[in-house]
């Protein structure tokens, strides 16, 4: 962060500053009362099972030099700047910071997919530009702005990810932001739980465009059902996918191996290439994403080309690799729902497989009353989709053995397992060499467990 003294802090929030001798510099701005370093200042956030003022003395303690609070500290002999609402504080704060910067900004949401989006995206933009982006899924409201405050003045371009779970959230995001190129992946179930139905998460996933204007530019996938409605915004669409219909659209797609996936596009009449190194049909769409927004920021083709093909995926995203033994493991357990679970079981389905094609699913969450239909959806797509063997954990995803029993998987291909262990152990009994793997599931079902076992070890018998 580029430093800012207390006062002009202060002045930004519009609040009280106690205990105040002399102005002094902060040098960060932290909501982790662990991972405060000294000469920051410390926020603490209100949540609905926890209170982060009850650690201010121990970020004090920790080398803070400051903190906000919504309460008055009476026995307070540190200087702490007084505000309404913490939360709320933290994010005009990242607005005011932000507003010190003159560059431009990518943000981008999704229902899925948007992670890989934003990695592509930076990855494409380093190859022109010294990229500022969220690190991992630092996504919401406290995790952006904390990203905002690491702009430095060596930055020339910010590529932000937007989540959300409920209405008004993007748009709290996209007014911090301010972005001038917004990118809407896609609009699936995710969330649905909160939100209810695909219509409200539209309109929750349209708020990015919220402070748009005419200059600005919207980037979306043009193939998705919801987002070819979308027609009502003040500025220039840009619509990606593979039907002709679309300003920029992929032909002769094609899986190269496990290496990843390459396709043709048409750009300024000119047939051009590209290869992304991620397999999966989602993971073109991801790159012609990535793609729209280097032209959209006046890149040239060779430089996007060659920032997409240095493009590294993230841990237990689309992660192949061979156990001792020979089997082949698509760890793809980063998170899950049904539209991503779908898109990944395509993914094993054309996967050119030596012996059987095994599939680890375990529950979905945050799928309310979708849950049931969402989960037997999968299960349908696993049992028209080449699938020698499934696997399901968790309490929810016998929904997904009985869609896949119903659509005709023998009973005998199916196991229902209630833990990652015994999921474990159940394929030590029936793997063998040259099957290949498929594991997803939700975050909380943790089945990076299930991966980095089979990774670890072999499975011999003396083992």
């Amino acid at each position: 962060m580029e430093p800012m003294n207390i006062v002009e802090i202060t002045d930004a929030l519009d609040g009280k500053l106690e205990n105040y001798n002399q102005n002094f510099i902060i040098e960060g701005i932290n909501t982790d009362s662990r991972k405060i370093k000294k000469g920051e200042l410390f926020v603490p956030i209100k949540g609905e099972n926890f209170d982060g003022h009850d650690y201010i003395n121990k970020a004090i303690d920790a080398g803070a030099s400051a903190v906000l609070s919504q309460y008055i500290l009476d026995s307070a002999d540190f200087t702490y700047i007084l505000v309404e609402d913490t939360q709320a504080a933290l994010l005009k704060l990242a607005a005011y910071y932000r507003s010190k910067f003159h560059i431009p900004a990518v943000a981008i949401t999704g229902s899925s997919g948007k992670t890989t989006t934003k990695e592509m995206v930076a990855a494409v933009l380093g190859e022109n530009f010294e990229v500022l982006k969220n690190e991992g899924n630092l996504n919401n409201t406290i995790g952006l702005p904390i990203t905002v405050f690491c702009m430095e003045k060596r930055h020339t371009i910010c590529v932000f990810e937007m989540g959300m779970d409920k209405l008004g959230e993007i748009k709290a995001l996209a007014s911090v932001v301010k972005p001038d190129i917004a990118v809407i992946t896609n609009v699936g179930t995710a969330h649905i739980e909160f939100l209810g139905t695909r219509e409200n998460i539209l309109k929750a996933k349209k708020e990015i465009f919220s402070f748009f204007t005419g200059d600005d530019k919207a980037i979306i996938n043009g193939d998705d059902d919801m987002l070819a409605t979308v027609s009502d915004l003040p500025c220039k669409i840009i619509r990606y996918g593979t039907n002709e219909e679309n300003d920029l659209y992929a032909f002769n797609i094609n899986q190269r191996s496990d290496e990843g996936m390459e396709f043709t596009l048409i750009i300024n009449d000119n047939q051009e290439q590209f290869f992304v190194p991620l397999i999966g049909m989602h993971n073109v769409y991801n790159a012609l994403c990535a793609i729209s927004v280097g032209l959209a920021m006046n890149m040239k083709i060779e430089k996007i080309r060659k920032g997409l093909a240095k493009f590294v995926s993230g841990k237990m995203r689309m992660e192949v690799f061979l156990t001792k033994d020979g089997i082949k493991v698509i760890n793809d357990s980063y998170n899950a729902n049904p539209d991503s679970t779908v898109a990944a079981i395509e993914v094993l389905k054309n996967m050119n497989c030596k012996g059987r094609r095994v599939l680890i699913l375990a529950d979905m969450l945050e799928l309310g009353e979708y849950s049931e239909r969402g989960h037997r959806r999968v299960g349908e797509k696993a049992a028209h989709s080449k699938i020698d063997i499934l696997i399901t954990i968790g309490e929810n995803a016998k929904y997904i053995s009985q869609g896949a029993l119903d659509s005709g998987m023998k009973e005998e291909q199916i196991y229902r397992l209630g833990d990652n262990k015994t999921a474990y152990y159940k394929l030590k009994s029936i793997l063998i060499p040259t099957d290949t793997v498929l594991i997803k599931g939700s975050r909380a079902m943790k089945l990076e467990e299930i991966a980095d076992s089979l990774r670890e070890r072999s499975f011999t018998k003396d083992e």
